[in-house]
């Protein structure tokens, strides 16, 4: 083997070794994403001491295929916002993907869809027809960075209350301490179910505020690579039939 073989031989090998190592650390590195949900039943919930949920069970067959540690975190919807806006290797869902949100993160979706709508108690005397005769309560309730607050904000409504909670949306309701409560269609009902509250005393308006479609959210410091390898396990659960199951087991047709 002539000199200029030998380098080229070992140049190879050196090549090898980092290409290995580089995959290896990609691997710890997957490992180490910091997932995260919020306690918002159908999508994210415990129940028996077991995380589960619509969205729980679809996220983790994204993990399982692509063999990565299913250590799904509940947390505060804010708290685990605003970590996942600031990195690194922060994963959240479900969240719903606006034009405000869009350059923030990075994408894997859609997870579901959802109609949000107005919802009052069942013997309020107040008429909700339109935008307009939500406009006139004295308070919508709605929780803290949920998209709903932001499209009523752009809207002119000032009669918006934040919450910490989905379910705190529906115990204020009930005490009369607001008129409108906006939310997906999918959650209300595990959510007044959650909030002990019985779901004949709840009346869905006719007013739709918008259809929304709910994704997974990646920080930004996370590569494309990584959000691809996401987004193929995700069509993978889809087109394996799995989606579908899951999907039976929580949406009422």
């Amino acid at each position: 083997m002539t000199i200029s073989n030998v380098v080229v031989f070992w140049k190879i090998r050196i090549i090898l070794i980092l290409l290995s190592m580089y995959f290896c650390i990609q691997t710890v590195n997957a490992n180490e994403y910091e997932v995260t949900t919020e306690d918002f039943p159908p999508f994210g919930y415990t129940k028996n001491g077991k995380l589960t949920g619509l969205s729980v069970e679809i996220v983790s067959e994204i993990l399982k295929k692509l063999s990565y540690k299913n250590k799904i975190q509940i947390r505060p919807w804010a708290r685990a916002y605003r970590e996942t806006l600031l990195g690194p290797n922060k994963i959240l869902f479900s969240m719903a993907r606006n034009k405000e949100r869009e350059t923030l993160f990075k994408w894997v979706g859609p997870l579901v869809s959802d109609r949000v709508f107005f919802y009052k108690k069942r013997n309020s005397d107040i008429v909700i027809k339109n935008m307009m005769d939500a406009k006139r309560v004295n308070r919508i309730l709605l929780t803290r960075e949920f998209p709903e607050y932001t499209y009523l904000k752009k809207l002119g409504f000032d009669n918006l209350n934040e919450t910490v909670t989905p379910i705190q949306n529906f115990k204020m309701l009930m005490k009369d301490r607001g008129e409108l409560v906006p939310m997906g269609e999918l959650a209300v009902p595990q959510t007044l179910k959650k909030a002990g509250i019985d779901a004949r005393n709840i009346e869905r308006t006719k007013v739709k505020l918008y259809e929304v479609n709910l994704y997974i959210a990646f920080s930004k410091d996370i590569s494309d690579g990584e959000i691809y390898k996401w987004q193929e396990a995700l069509d993978f659960v889809k087109s394996s039939g799995l989606y579908e199951k899951i999907l039976k087991k929580y949406i009422i047709e």
